[in-house]
C-alpha cells in the first residue's frame, strides 16, 4: 500500500505543476526565433554563393576587340655562350641566330610569341622578375 501512496503523491505533484509556465513559453519562442533567423541567414548565404557568376579563367585571353595594342618590342639575335639559354615562358632552349625579344626595363629575353602572349593577357610585368614593363604604344584610332 505504500507504493500506492507514493504513486498518488507523485501524480498529485505533477498535476499541481503547470506543463509550461509563462517563462518557459517565452524561452521556447526566443529559441525558435533564433533558429529561424539562423536558417534565414544560411539560406541567404547559400543563395548568394549559388548565384555568383563563374570566375573567369586565370589567364583567359581577352576578346579581340578588347585586346590592348601590342607595342613594338626590341628584338635581337641569340648567340651561343649567353647567360640565358632558354625562354622563361615556354622553357624551350634558344637556338643560335634565333630572334629574341629583350625587355627594355630588365633585359630578360624571350621568344617573341611567348612574351606577346604574356603581355596580351593583361600582364604589365616581366614574367621573371615582375619588374613593371614601360612600353610605348602608339594608339591608332
Amino acid at each position: 500500500m505504500a507504493s500506492n501512496a507514493t504513486a498518488s503523491s507523485l501524480n498529485s505533484h505533477w498535476e499541481q505543476l503547470p506543463l509550461l509556465g509563462p517563462l518557459g513559453i517565452i524561452w521556447i519562442g526566443v529559441a525558435l526565433a533564433i533558429a529561424l533567423i539562423f536558417a534565414l541567414i544560411l539560406s541567404f548565404l547559400w543563395w548568394k554563393m549559388k548565384n555568383q557568376p563563374e570566375p573567369e579563367e586565370h589567364n583567359a585571353v581577352l576578346p579581340q576587340d578588347h585586346q590592348p595594342p601590342m607595342p613594338e618590342l626590341p628584338q635581337r639575335e641569340f648567340h651561343a655562350g649567353e647567360a640565358a639559354t632558354d625562354c622563361p615562358v615556354c622553357l624551350e632552349e634558344f637556338v643560335e641566330g634565333e630572334s629574341l625579344v629583350e625587355l627594355p626595363t630588365c633585359l630578360h629575353a624571350f621568344h617573341p610569341a611567348c612574351i606577346e602572349t604574356w603581355l596580351t593577357r593583361n600582364h604589365a610585368s616581366c614574367p621573371v622578375c615582375r619588374l613593371h614593363i614601360e612600353l610605348q604604344v602608339d594608339n591608332v584610332v
